[in-house]
């Protein structure tokens, strides 16, 4: 069985400088992820910020990435995306998966998943109506502690 092609992902917050760009990104273009997700577009609050994103992954990729600025909704309607990856502040997750899910797209999104209850209960409940999958991303492996136990393995 020939191998299935890779997941295009639209990455949400995806900035050229920040805590995504240094954490979430280079996981990303690992050689080891590559046959599995391939970045195809990013999308962030502003034109200038897209734009550089866009041509910084764009090189570490190896192929154009689409530079998407404002709503989510734009980078969610791009029929090449499979999967939206979503790393903004807390605050602002459901205004940026909802588009998504909206959009029947598979969704990564960083804990927490709502900045409240309600706003988690109405993601939760977009997902189950659209049907798509759905994955939380959890950061406590970026922890000072876990960082710390890493860096003396014998402790």
């Amino acid at each position: 069985m020939p191998p299935s092609a890779p997941i295009k992902v639209g990455f949400v917050g995806l900035s050229s400088k920040g805590w995504a760009a240094t954490t979430l990104g280079p996981a990303l273009i690992q050689p080891s992820l590559r046959d599995s997700y391939d970045l195809v577009a990013v999308s962030t609050s502003s034109e200038a910020s897209a734009h550089a994103s866009a041509e910084k992954y764009g090189k570490d990729v190896g192929h154009p990435v689409k530079a998407y600025h404002g709503h989510t909704s734009k980078i969610a309607r791009d029929p090449e995306v499979d999967l939206v990856a979503v790393a903004v502040k807390a605050m602002y997750h459901k205004e940026a998966a909802l588009p998504a899910v909206e959009a029947k797209k598979d969704l990564f999104l960083e804990w927490p998943a709502g900045s409240s209850l309600e706003d988690t209960k109405s993601i939760a409940d977009a997902v189950h109506k659209q049907g798509v999958k759905t994955i939380i991303g959890l950061q406590g492996r970026q922890t000072r502690t876990i960082t710390k136990v890493r860096v003396f393995p014998g402790v």
